[in-house]
């Protein structure tokens, strides 16, 4: 069983791949249907402006948030918005 702090950092990990724009990183919380997100972002992608609309914020780079729904309409949701955003 993972610690609070035992995933602190992954979301990083996928910021380092070539090509990744956006690292996000969703955990469940306490087994409700209630996710905690955290997102890492390249130069140009505010993600604390993306975290906002869900209640979160943080950095333009590195930001979080808590989302509500099933984890498939949490990454239905933070997808839309993202695909919105770098779009604009």
């Amino acid at each position: 069983m993972l610690s609070l702090g035992d995933h602190e950092g992954l979301v990083n990990i996928g910021k380092d791949i070539e090509g990744v724009l956006v690292s996000i990183f969703i955990r469940q919380k306490d087994n409700e249907e209630v996710y905690k997100v955290s997102l890492r972002a390249e130069d140009g992608i505010n993600v604390a402006d993306i975290c906002l609309l869900f209640g979160g914020g943080g950095h333009a780079r590195a930001a979080g948030a808590l989302i509500q729904g099933s984890i498939e309409q949490v990454k239905e949701k933070l997808m839309k918005e993202i695909k919105k955003w770098m779009e604009s």
